[in-house]
């Protein structure tokens, strides 16, 4: 028989599922209070927050959350052990970054696993999406794209207006 507090903990983690369903699993254990406190700011700059779950109650919520179907069975193999979990609405790559510097720095933090777009991740994949541009340097990439070919086109056509003005001032010239 499931007590209150835990049952009350499953429909917040069943809560959070439901509006965030992108996420990053990593251990923590071992790391200070400014430790945990410093990761949580990095990933509250992204957008995100990090919540210390039970492992049976996350892994219980994905499970009763139709959606999660093609990961739950993944995250029973590495929901063990104490873990963090990073939910995000937005940008998983960033996220992924932050959470992956922060481990270079700090051992004791280990991404394990993930869910982006609902599929699941493993530890591989998650680093691999750390390794994408985040959501601002890929507008600033398309930004340049689309402005690179309005700008030859209007250096193009003042070169043309500066031809013209020569070969006029060339004819001007020789006919005096």
């Amino acid at each position: 028989m499931p007590s209150a507090a835990n049952i009350a903990k499953f429909e917040a983690i069943a809560k959070v599922l439901e509006k965030s369903q992108d996420f990053v699993i990593a251990t923590y254990s071992g790391l200070s209070i400014e430790q945990m406190n410093d990761l949580r700011e990095q990933v509250r700059a992204k957008s995100a927050r990090i919540r210390v779950l039970k492992n049976n109650l996350f892994r219980k919520a994905l499970e009763a959350n139709p959606a999660f179907k093609d990961v739950a069975p993944m995250m029973k193999d590495v929901l063990h052990g104490p873990i963090a979990v990073a939910f995000t609405e937005g940008d998983l790559p960033a996220v992924s970054k932050t959470i992956l510097e922060f481990s270079k720095k700090n051992d004791k933090v280990k991404i394990m696993a993930g869910c982006f777009e609902l599929r699941p991740l493993d530890q591989k994949a998650v680093a691999q999406i750390a390794d994408l541009p985040s959501r601002e340097q890929l507008l600033s990439i398309i930004g340049r794209g689309l402005n690179t070919p309005a700008t030859k086109i209007a250096t193009g056509i003042n070169q043309i207006m500066a031809s013209l003005a020569r070969g006029i001032k060339a004819v001007g010239e020789k006919n005096g």
